[in-house]
């Protein structure tokens, strides 16, 4: 209807039509309240109030590009280089975090002269033709046309002794990775494990780029960004979605020795990348972040939501793993016999919340893993709605099944 193409997807069996939004809320036209624990990209809120401000008061006076000076831009540029190394000096603006990853690639190819990319196994970092070629989730799924020559898919480890292989005729330009690979399943990788690989890369003479679109801006928790988790030291950070709270922008943060390679003399130039409507949402954000300790919330209120999720699993044993830090948490359906991936049960999991108004996703190689990664200002009493809901639907959706079965 109206010209939309089917590969265009719908959650749920009967998508819900949805007429507003409020913090952790979302409003359907059928007069119903959902409680959001999907969408990490309306990272402090749907429809936060100072973010609607700083939108609507900066569109009424101004909107242009980068080739005009106005302060939004640098104070954005300093307050977001503020929470990264020292070592990242510089930073580009982009519209989506798909062109923020196909800009980092083509830095690092320019920087190297390499064409060669290294990239992580079930990772995913867009929807551009570039980076599509790095993203497993999408070149080995429906429709994909499998790993490209020119990518080096890295398999996840086990352990954290887990061994790769890049193939040293072959270097690549940059290891491109997700310090959560979160479109995998929310996969925690062990401890110290992509530290080496950065290091194996970095002694090729190869770029690493954390890719932050998902995990960054204090969804994890204990830290701003997710690669701190590990320690990683990355030479390119890319990021997306959070930044402008459902608004379109993104960036790209990279050393100075990166961006000084880049300047070739060929113009960087997004039209709508970094201009004043964007900047003003971007430090909205910022902003809402800081006045209402929501990092802090994501630590406190994920370690809530973990507890209770663990205390589930070890009740119903269909929980097979329960695993992330912070707001971007994952849980693993497994049947308990044959250890398989609990796909059908993952799938009447969802409905069955929907049906009490709670809106979750699932992912990951067999679509068992539920994804929480809700907007930021979730409350307790919110996690205990959503603990009580899942303690009612795991043994009545056990039972149906069992009766389908007999």
């Amino acid at each position: 209807e109206g010209g939309i193409s089917s590969s265009l997807s719908l959650s749920y069996a009967e998508p819900i039509a949805m007429s507003g939004g409020g913090l952790q809320f979302m409003y359907a036209y059928d007069g119903k309240t959902y409680l959001d624990l999907v969408n990490n990209i309306c990272h402090v809120g749907h429809c936060s109030p100072k973010v609607i401000q700083a939108l609507s008061r900066q569109a009424a006076k101004l909107n242009t590009n980068t080739r005009y000076l106005y302060p939004s831009l640098n104070r954005l540029s300093k307050e977001i280089l503020k929470s990264l190394p020292d070592n990242i000096e510089r930073i580009f603006f982009v519209n989506s975090g798909s062109a923020a990853s196909d800009l980092a690639l083509r830095m690092a190819k320019q920087y190297t002269g390499r064409e060669t990319v290294a990239a992580l196994e079930y990772g995913y970092h867009g929807n551009t033709a570039s980076v599509i070629e790095v993203s497993s989730y999408k070149y080995k799924g429906k429709g994909g046309s499998g790993k490209p020559d020119q990518t080096i898919e890295i398999p996840l480890p086990q352990e954290e002794s887990g061994e790769f292989s890049i193939p040293p005729h072959n270097p690549p330009a940059a290891i491109i990775a997700e310090s959560v690979v979160g479109c995998g399943g929310q996969i925690v990788l062990p401890e110290g494990w992509l530290n080496r690989l950065f290091d194996e890369v970095h002694a090729m003479g190869g770029l690493c780029i954390s890719d932050e679109v998902q995990t960054g801006f204090g969804r994890v928790g204990d830290k701003v960004w997710a690669f701190e988790q590990q320690s990683l030291n990355p030479d390119i950070v890319v990021m997306g979605k959070p930044m402008g709270n459902g608004h379109p922008i993104a960036a790209v943060a990279c050393t100075a020795a990166v961006a000084a390679q880049f300047e070739n003399g060929m113009e960087f130039f997004s039209s709508f990348g970094g201009n004043p409507v964007s900047c003003e949402v971007g430090l909205a954000v910022l902003d809402t972040l800081v006045e209402y300790e929501l990092q802090e919330n994501a630590l406190r209120l994920g370690d809530l939501l973990k507890d209770g999720l663990t205390q589930l699993a070890a009740k119903f044993p269909i929980i097979a793993d329960v695993r992330g830090s912070g707001l971007f948490l994952g849980v693993e359906l497994r049947d308990p016999e044959s250890g398989k991936p609990a796909t059908e049960f993952a799938h009447i999991l969802l409905e069955e919340m929907k049906f009490r108004q709670v809106l979750m996703s699932s992912d990951g190689p067999g679509n068992n893993v539920i994804k929480i990664k809700p907007p930021l200002c979730i409350n307790r009493d919110d996690v205990e709605a959503v603990l009580n809901r899942l303690s009612l639907c795991i043994p009545m959706i056990q039972r149906k099944l069992a009766a389908s079965k007999s």
